[in-house]
């Protein structure tokens, strides 16, 4: 466990020593300041709306900034030829997996944590109909997707290179979550076969939409019961698991 912590801490460094989160945070938190000072005609809807599109971006920008560094991690030490070096100490590879993987989810989350800080001190300021279960609810979530999507990313990074990995896992990602719920619907319109393909198709994938509850929170709707938060937290660990065997079963036979 040790190793794994250890190589865990040098990704959670490398992240604080770029630029890129700094100017994502800035930016994020001038437009949510900015949208919680709008208002049209006295009318209070109009706030919400502009917090939920402020939310939505601090969401994007997180997912843009996990999927870059789990995509990047072995890639680069392959380049920069420290995974040699790395691997010559008494480190397996199963934990250099696990403390790459690791290091990228707790270095996104701390980034998205600190987001996420921002955002409730606006809206708890500018509104107490927010409820504090549903924001808990809505930032753990979250959470658990990032757990998700940097183990895709971070899988993926043994088969491809930084770019095609980034690529290929934003567009997987917007597009289950954008039309992960109308897969299944198209399919009942298809022949017997193609259904239950379609449908096998549509478990089979990693749906990251279950994961985002933000217009309940905007909109007040209160939180999810806790016996489904509990059920999404099997679900992100399975898929979670699942991503990081089909890394490991990339790198294990890989000669290097």
């Amino acid at each position: 466990m040790r190793a794994v912590w250890a190589i865990a801490r040098l990704v959670i460094k490398e992240i604080f020593r770029k630029k890129d989160f700094y100017v994502a945070l800035i930016l994020s938190m001038a437009i949510l300041f900015y949208a919680a000072q709008l208002k049209f005609y006295n009318v209070g809807n109009i706030t919400r709306y502009l917090l939920e599109m402020g939310l939505a971006l601090s969401f994007i920008l997180n997912v843009v900034l996990a999927t870059a560094l789990s995509a990047r991690q072995f890639p680069a030490e392959l380049q920069q030829r420290t995974c040699h070096v790395i691997l010559a100490k008494p480190i397996t590879r199963f934990q250099f997996i696990a403390g790459k993987y690791l290091g990228s989810f707790l270095a996104s989350a701390a980034c998205f944590l600190i987001f996420y800080a921002g955002f409730l001190s606006i809206v708890f300021f500018k509104s107490a109909e927010v409820s504090p279960a549903a924001a808990f609810q809505t930032g753990y979530l979250f959470l658990l997707n990032l757990a998700v999507l940097t183990a895709m990313a971070s899988g993926f990074s043994y088969y491809l290179t930084t770019s095609a990995n980034v690529s290929i896992t934003l567009v997987l990602y917007f597009l289950i979550g954008a039309y992960g719920t109308t897969l299944k619907e198209a399919g009942q319109s298809l022949f017997w076969l193609s259904r239950i393909l379609s449908e096998a198709f549509y478990y089979l994938l990693p749906h990251f939409e279950f994961f985002d509850i933000r217009v309940r929170l905007i909109h007040g709707w209160g939180a999810l019961s806790w016996h489904l938060v509990g059920f999404l937290t099997l679900y992100a660990f399975f898929y979670t698991l699942l991503f990081l065997a089909v890394g490991w079963l990339g790198f294990r036979k890989r000669i290097l």
